[in-house]
């Protein structure tokens, strides 16, 4: 038999653990969603480390071709002349950019749940979306870009080549670059394939001079 100490002490406890629990399960689902930054590719080249798995909302020209899948701006496109970084895109999720790249990644439209260090990338795999990858892939064999505006994970690490030389890399063709991974589509802006992010870069170039 519990003595009535217990009893009322029981009596009161359980309710007051069951008041906290529901106020910690409140406070849990209360939490605003993560709002993406919003921003511009060549700013986030300029301090790629300090944006390393932050939420964004950036346009820019999304590329596919034989090694190159990148999400880049012709006005700031990596080359070897800026030392700026290039952007190597992946979807989240399970979808696949169907890119063949350096070293040993066949293409395919489908993956294992997209994982970068440490951080699940989750895709909204709607009907932008797909018109989104349908018109990056309109033309197979051919190097082409799209310019759209996405939400996407920003992973950027230094990769050092030995003590006196580094750079901001290690995804994509050979390692090449930071990453970008997108969550959503947001809006595109072109109505059918533009030439590549390589020509277009080069026109720009041209016509900066």
């Amino acid at each position: 038999m519990v003595p009535c100490s217990e009893q009322l002490y029981f009596g009161i406890m359980r309710p007051l653990f069951q008041i906290i629990l529901l106020a910690i399960t409140a406070s849990v689902s209360a939490q605003p969603p993560e709002q993406p930054i919003k921003t511009t590719l060549c700013q986030r080249k300029e301090d790629p480390i300090s944006f390393n798995k932050k939420l964004v909302e950036v346009s820019g020209y999304a590329t596919h071709g034989f090694e190159d899948s990148m999400f880049e701006e012709p006005s700031c496109f990596w080359n070897n002349k800026n030392n700026l970084p290039g952007i190597w895109m992946e979807y989240g999720g399970t979808a696949g950019t169907n890119t063949m790249y350096c070293c040993g990644i066949s293409p395919s439209n489908k993956k294992k749940p997209l994982v970068v260090q440490g951080a699940p990338v989750m895709l909204v795999r709607d009907e932008l979306f797909e018109k989104f990858d349908k018109l990056l892939h309109s033309r197979p064999g051919k190097d082409i870009s799209i310019r759209a505006t996405v939400r996407a994970r920003i992973f950027a690490q230094v990769v050092s080549i030995d003590s006196q030389h580094h750079y901001v890399g290690g995804y994509g063709h050979m390692g090449c670059c930071m990453l970008l991974a997108v969550e959503q589509v947001k809006s595109i802006d072109s109505k059918e394939p533009e030439p590549s992010i390589f020509d277009l870069a080069t026109s720009f170039e041209r016509k900066s001079r």
